[in-house]
């Protein structure tokens, strides 16, 4: 089962080799330059008995070294992030497929974007009969009654 710790892992190592520091503390704080922030916004969870639907946005923000002369730099850094996250993301044994790359430039700052979206297996470690009898019971409740057939008799 993938985790949302583990997507923050695999994004980190990605941006490791940058070797710019990736920073968890608030921007108000303050913070060497230049900086990486990683944001991941989970947007769907959804699923049934077997799997677990998932989707959701990595943001990754980039502050340059220098907050007034940066274009160079930033485009520089925003090819290597494109580079880096173009079609999949290694997630422990999975590759994660990336959509919808973006990158927008706000204030001297880059905000570098994408989604992921998997399927996972459920995994219940010992829960396992309690949980499937319950979902069991939700998914029978949420069918309409169907009433069984009886036999049936045919006239020569």
């Amino acid at each position: 089962m993938i985790t949302y710790k583990d997507i923050a892992a695999a994004v980190g190592r990605k941006l490791a080799s940058f070797e710019v520091e990736i920073n968890s503390r608030d921007v108000k704080e303050g913070f060497p330059r230049p900086s990486f922030f990683v944001q991941l916004l989970p947007s769907t969870r959804s699923g049934d008995v077997d799997n677990v639907h998932k989707m959701l946005t990595v943001q990754i923000y980039y502050f340059p070294s220098d907050r007034y002369t940066y274009s160079i730099e930033v485009l520089d850094v925003q090819e290597n992030l494109e580079y880096a996250f173009d079609l999949k993301l290694k997630v422990k044994d999975r590759h994660l497929d990336i959509i919808d790359a973006d990158a927008v430039l706000t204030d001297g700052v880059l905000n570098f974007s994408f989604s992921l979206e998997f399927y996972d297996g459920r995994e219940y470690e010992g829960l396992e009969n309690e949980i499937i009898e319950r979902v069991t019971e939700q998914v029978q409740h949420d069918r309409p009654p169907v009433e069984k057939m009886e036999e049936l008799e045919f006239k020569k």
